[in-house]
């Protein structure tokens, strides 16, 4: 063929010179050549400038796993902490500890890294600025408890001394902190909390309850760690450090879970601690205030009648004065909560608000309502009817008084969009801060409204810092500055700002090193997009290869493990699945099914118990949707997902017929009823009550539909929040359908993995494993090809 074309311009070119035949006409035909080469310019112009120009991303080198592991390429935490109205401590990347002075601008250096390896340490500075508390030899047990061996620093003289309890050799301790006033502290050892009104001074003995796995004393067990109160420390300083109100958790009717540890000997050994799995009998928890100033004297706050059984929560905690505090109980399926005014001096607890709890509000438990100087009047994110769109979340003031349903909650903000989270109250200059979504759902800035009810609102982040949407904030004691966290859509950087003017701030952390790393990647480009679904609105979040319009690219949808979190966010993201993007070329999808928070009266109606059911049929027509555009592949897509998410994933294969092309999971849920109480009787109910939902949602009941799909399956033995033995009854099913899977264990690993090596292995793992199931095969596609050109005819 291409030699016949070549004769064939032979031929005519001879043709031309020749002078056999009737004359030519040169002029015209040399016209119309200078009129076509003109044309051709024309458009080979046009097609040079309407091309993007992407020679600059020959430049750049794509990322990748080992670039991950450099100090390059984490984002630095300076550990902002506020010790008083002008004085904030931190820590720098080099692992010095510092105090900053707002009205100097002078900054000192309280411990060097010269002589202390504080890179692996946890630290504090007390109030007094005089000592730094150290922890080190830190031993995780679930995601955010530790024990610890602590060690105190006094910085006149370079001093360091053990602090460890009376009559104790050793210094492993569960927990320990300073207090608000002067050097006073307190710690936990062996589930009793100890109190040390100076650094000097012998440790008071606060509680004698403690049993080992039975009662805790100002910490959390598993349940209130990972579902009601979602940290560690229980127990809550006043003000003036003269009280300390704390949790007593008795989990003494509790059942026991236990995680065999393989590793380190010639037998196994294991460890057990109480784990409510639905239905089963929760933990009971108190709330004592004990007075420090004087002799120590220990009041319970008696809880309302409503809540006084033991099948109820307490949320939050939070001091309105040195004499009263809040409290929110909840009921054992967590649908409805009671606010509470407490008096330390005599244990009286009386109702100020109660309201029904929505699943889909993730933070509604934990939220600290605001409270006016005399306790008149307190601050709280209600819903709030905003015409056809339905209710959404806005900031509502009611009367501090006992609890009266007729009065009406008098709204501070209007508007379809959402307050996520109350950050300060200024009384002095009549204001209240918080973040909300008005500027997108996408983003959280931070706003201020007067507390008139003018419906008056100061955005103070808008166009503070480019590429700068996503930001929280901490205040001082009195709201003369607050230090500014922007997470993203770029490098996250904190700042500190003058409340009275925002424009003027320092920066403390802008991690200008990881900026200079990453401006020499090939990073993909993020898209985001509304889609509507049976009368709801689904929010979905596309990253997207460098130049990918020219391309066909596979598939990978992540889903978010947490109901009610908001996945499709602009904040910033640098893991394995940017990695597989940027090195692999495969476009990344996150879907924010109706069950999120901003989705107005939409949200709301939905029947929790039919959560797993709508997510996936909201998720599946989302992933239809995507293959349909005209730079995806859809003949290569994949899913992704751990815990709840790994349970979605697996509930999406078993919902289509082969529709992925593989599936990763890790640590999936598999039956609600072995997962734990708090969590499954908050979407399901209780299982003595509402079986059939439990069968509805088990995944163990679908194995055969998972026959013929290739998944990967992984898992820590050690897994503290999903048993193994989730996938352990996954497995025994798999084997006996002969179904096509592979499987990954993490010996001696929990939910969360560790140890350097196994995250290194697991990133690994997952991009291997992808990158092979969503690779192109020519030979594979034409197969294809021919069996739907079959099935046509």
């Amino acid at each position: 063929m291409i030699a016949t074309t070549q004769q064939n311009m032979t031929t005519e070119l001879q043709d031309l010179g020749s002078t056999g035949g009737p004359p030519r006409n040169w002029k015209g035909i040399g016209i119309a050549m200078v009129v076509i080469l003109g044309v051709m310019s024309l458009v080979s112009l046009s097609i040079f400038l309407l091309t993007p120009d992407e020679s600059h991303l020959l430049l750049l080198s794509r990322l990748t796993l080992e670039n991950l592991e450099s100090e390059d390429f984490r984002v630095h935490d300076p550990c902002a902490t506020w010790l008083n109205e002008n004085e904030v401590s931190l820590c720098t990347r080099e692992g010095h500890v510092l105090i900053h002075n707002l009205s100097t601008n002078l900054t000192t250096t309280l411990l060097d890294n010269s002589t202390l390896d504080l890179k692996s340490m946890r630290f504090q500075v007390s109030a007094d600025k005089k000592f730094i508390l150290m922890a080190y030899n830190i031993h995780h047990v679930f995601s955010q408890s530790f024990t610890a061996s602590y060690a105190i620093y006094t910085v006149a003289s370079g001093e360091i001394t053990d602090l460890t309890p009376s009559e104790e050799d050793i210094s492993v301790l569960q927990y320990a902190a300073w207090g608000p006033q002067g050097n006073q502290m307190v710690y936990v050892f062996e589930n009793d909390i100890y109190y040390k009104p100076d650094v000097s001074s012998k440790a008071m003995r606060l509680t004698a309850t403690g049993r080992n796995g039975m009662v805790v004393n100002g910490l959390s067990d598993w349940t209130y760690e990972e579902e009601i109160l979602l940290k560690y420390p229980a127990f809550w300083w006043a003000k003036d450090g003269a009280r300390l109100a704390y949790l007593s958790i008795n989990n003494s009717a509790t059942p026991f879970m236990e995680i065999h540890h393989f590793l380190g000997g010639i037998y196994p050994s294991n460890v057990l601690y109480p784990y409510p799995k639905a239905g089963s009998r929760i933990p009971s928890a108190s709330l004592f205030v004990v007075n420090l100033y004087g002799p120590a004297h220990t009041l319970e706050m008696i809880p309302p009648d409503s809540q006084n059984s033991r099948d109820s929560y307490i949320s939050m905690v939070s001091w309105i004065s040195s004499t009263r505090l809040t409290v929110r109980w909840l009921n054992r399926v967590q649908n409805q909560s009671v606010l509470c005014v407490c008096e330390a001096t005599t244990g009286a607890c009386s109702e100020r608000h109660q309201m029904a709890m929505d699943f889909w509000h993730n933070n509604q438990r934990q939220e600290e309502p605001l409270f006016t100087a005399d306790g008149s009047l307190f601050y709280l994110i209600l819903p709030a009817k905003q015409g056809a769109r339905g209710e959404f979340l806005h900031i509502a003031s009611l009367p501090a008084q006992t609890s009266t349903p007729s009065i009406s909650p008098r709204f501070l903000t209007s508007g379809n969009w959402d307050v996520t989270s109350l950050c300060a109250l200024d009384e002095e200059n009549d204001k209240i801060y918080f973040l909300s979504t008005e500027e997108s759902q996408q983003s959280r800035h931070l706003y201020s409204v007067e507390l008139g009810g003018v419906f008056h609102r100061q955005c103070l982040t808008c166009n503070l810092f480019e590429r700068c949407s996503v930001f929280k904030a901490d205040f001082s004691p009195n709201q003369t500055y607050f230090t500014l966290y922007c997470l993203g859509p770029g490098v996250p950087k904190v700042t500190i700002h003058s409340t009275s003017d925002p424009s003027r701030y320092t920066v403390v952390e802008d991690n200008s090193l990881l900026a200079m790393s990453l401006e020499t990647k090939r990073l993909s480009e993020t898209v985001f997009q509304t889609l509507s679904s049976d009368n709801s609105d689904l929010d979905l979040k596309m990253s997207l290869p460098p130049g990918y319009g020219g391309n066909l690219h596979p598939l990978l949808i992540i889903i978010d493990s947490i109901p009610g979190r908001q996945s499709v966010t602009e904040e910033f993201a640098l893991g394995w699945p940017e990695v597989l993007s940027s090195l692999h070329g495969v476009a990344l999808a996150w879907i924010d099914s109706r069950s999120w928070v901003s989705q107005g009266q939409k949200g709301s109606i939905l029947d929790p118990r039919k959560l797993s059911s709508l997510r996936i049929k909201d998720k599946l027509g989302v992933v239809e949707w995507l293959m349909q555009l005209p730079y995806i592949d859809g003949r290569r897509v994949a899913v992704y997902g751990k815990g709840l998410g790994g349970y979605l994933g697996l509930k999406m294969l078993t919902a289509t017929n082969q529709m992925f092309k593989c599936a990763a999971v890790m640590a999936p849920i598999t039956d609600f009823k072995l997962y734990s109480a708090a969590f499954s009787e908050r979407y399901l109910g209780l299982p003595n009550k509402e079986d059939h939902s439990y069968m509805a949602a088990s995944l163990l009941d679908d194995i055969h539909k998972l026959k013929n799909e290739n998944f990967l399956l992984i898992h820590g033995t050690a897994d503290a929040r999903v048993h193994f033995q989730h996938s352990a009854e996954l497995l025994s099913r798999l084997v006996k359908v002969e179904a096509n899977y592979s499987l990954q264990l993490y010996p001696d690993e929990g939910h969360t993995l560790r140890e350097e090596r196994s995250i290194q292995h697991l990133h690994r793992t997952l991009l291997h494993y992808l990158h092979n199931c969503l690779k192109y095969d020519p030979f594979r596609s034409i197969e294809e090809e021919e069996e739907e050109d079959e099935e046509e005819e």
